[in-house]
């Protein structure tokens, strides 16, 4: 099951994100098809929760790396995708500068709770994820009734429909929960999507919150937005 746009497409296409996918995909996709290249990337680059234990000051760097690299096509994919799906429209109402210059960095709270639950790994944790996951916390909270348009495959079969907002995201919050808490052991860092989703939450809780005019700001961006699902 996949999402693959929401409802909130009027205004056109955001660059910042297409700049982000295809920066991604120059910088993945050279590596990806030269192992050696892509091994020796993961150790310089990739977040490495001992190394970041033994000497954070010189491991910091790796926190905003790790974003940058991926572990195979199908993961950088899936990181392309929901970047558009849910960054397009945050980067609309916020402005392509702002989302290309937190990109980076807002991975890092949920680098820091893996860091947390085990610091001691020697595990590289890399990916675009924990980013990605800040961007869906954040859409939670401000666009809740938008509605995602999912697919979902059957073998060679397929079913498009649509979901609320307030009903995909906590579900797949949900999940990345259950699968801490079952200690799942399939090389995914969901603790790194947790925080980050968390962390992107709570900033967009924030600003809608305290920022002089953010409720009218973000009304008239729903109001011109908003397409029928």
């Amino acid at each position: 099951m996949f999402p693959y746009r929401d409802n909130l497409i009027a205004g056109g296409w955001a660059w910042g994100c297409g700049l982000l996918v295809a920066l991604l995909c120059t910088v993945n996709l050279p590596l990806l098809l030269v192992p050696p290249w892509h091994k020796a990337a993961v150790s310089l680059a990739g977040f490495v929760p001992i190394l970041f234990s033994v000497n954070p000051f010189f491991s910091s760097y790796r926190l905003i790396a790790a974003a940058f690299l991926h572990g195979d096509l199908f993961h950088l994919a899936g990181n392309c995708l929901f970047l558009i799906v849910f960054g397009r429209t945050l980067e609309r109402l916020f402005g392509a500068k702002l989302l290309l210059v937190l990109f980076p960095a807002l991975g890092i709270p949920g680098l820091l709770v893996q860091w947390t639950s085990g610091a001691d790994s020697a595990i590289p944790v890399i990916g675009a994820s924990g980013a990605i996951a800040a961007l869906m916390g954040a859409y939670l909270p401000l666009f809740p009734m938008a509605r995602i348009r999912m697919v979902v495959f059957f073998g060679w079969v397929w079913k498009r429909f649509t979901v609320p907002a307030w009903v995909f995201l906590p579900y797949w919050m949900g999940l990345q929960i259950i699968s801490i808490l079952l200690g799942s052991q399939d090389g995914i860092a969901y603790a790194v999507h947790s925080g980050s989703f968390a962390a992107g939450a709570v900033g967009a809780i924030i600003w809608k919150t305290s920022s002089v005019g953010a409720e009218e700001r973000l009304s008239e961006f729903k109001r011109q937005s908003f397409v029928a699902p």
